[in-house]
């Protein structure tokens, strides 16, 4: 993909100031998810399935809305006049809120606390019930942006 000439002056330092201030306030978004859990009595790992799961569903409905699609309605890639919006939503603020990191720390604490089938729920519902979740984000954000409007990369 080339770039014209203009927006190669923006490429990569602002898109990258984007997605900072978009993952500052997607991990501000899951600091108080965790203070809820925490005040409501519920497990930290808890709240790292509920980021995971809803960021998924949202990064599958972002990418149907941003990506160009071929005659046929096929994905081929988000264009450049979109990128700003996917830096700042996908990799910034969404980025932020989900954390595999987050997940990793959750299976070690839960695992080295002996046998406990929370470890394995909290794999199942970040991997199996996220990979559906970002499937059906999909399926709801191509329904709202609809086939017909084609962009073109460049």
């Amino acid at each position: 993909m080339t770039h014209a000439p203009e927006e190669r002056g923006r490429w990569p330092w602002s898109l990258a100031a984007v997605a900072f201030a978009g993952g500052t306030c997607g991990s501000l978004a899951r600091a108080l998810v965790q203070q809820a859990f925490a005040a409501a009595g519920l497990p930290g790992w808890g709240a790292h399935a509920v980021v995971n799961v809803v960021g998924a569903f949202a990064i599958g409905a972002l990418f149907a809305a941003l990506v160009a699609r071929d005659p046929r309605g096929e994905p081929v890639g988000i264009p450049p006049d979109r990128r700003v919006r996917e830096h700042l939503l996908g990799a910034g603020f969404l980025g932020g809120l989900t954390t595999v990191s987050g997940l990793a720390q959750d299976l070690c604490v839960l695992v080295a606390g002996g046998p406990s089938g929370a470890a394995a729920l909290a794999i199942a519902l970040n991997g199996i019930v996220g990979l559906a979740a970002c499937a059906a984000g999909f399926r709801a954000g191509a329904r709202v942006c609809p086939r017909t409007s084609r962009a073109t990369l460049r």
